[in-house]
């Protein structure tokens, strides 16, 4: 893997453990229960423990995960750039996605 790929996967990687540092960390002032999935009906079937707040920061680890073995197999360099640009972005959103509930719903 070349260095600038290589980069992008620390970044990314980085980041995913950020966020979910970040919603370990806010437990103590976040409420039992906090709404997550937004692309559900509204009500009961949007909300999740506080602890839910972790599945951005997986899922991303997941994403970047997936298409580091990718990167492995693929001999295209442009498909790698853009496997290692999907992790990056995937891992941003996260980490955009923890940041916003738990200041939405927070009590500091």
């Amino acid at each position: 893997m070349t260095t600038p790929l290589k980069k992008t996967f620390i970044i990314s990687f980085s980041i995913g453990v950020l966020s979910i540092l970040f919603a370990f960390a806010a437990q103590s002032f976040l409420p039992p229960q906090i709404p997550l999935y937004y692309g559900l009906p509204v009500g009961e079937e949007q909300i999740s423990s506080s602890l839910g707040l972790v599945i951005p920061g997986a899922v991303s680890l997941l994403i970047l995960t997936v298409n580091f073995i990718l990167i492995k197999i693929i001999r295209e360099e442009f498909l790698k750039k853009v496997l290692a640009t999907a992790a990056l972005i995937a891992s941003f959103f996260a980490i955009v996605t923890t940041y916003k509930i738990i200041f939405l719903v927070g009590s500091f």
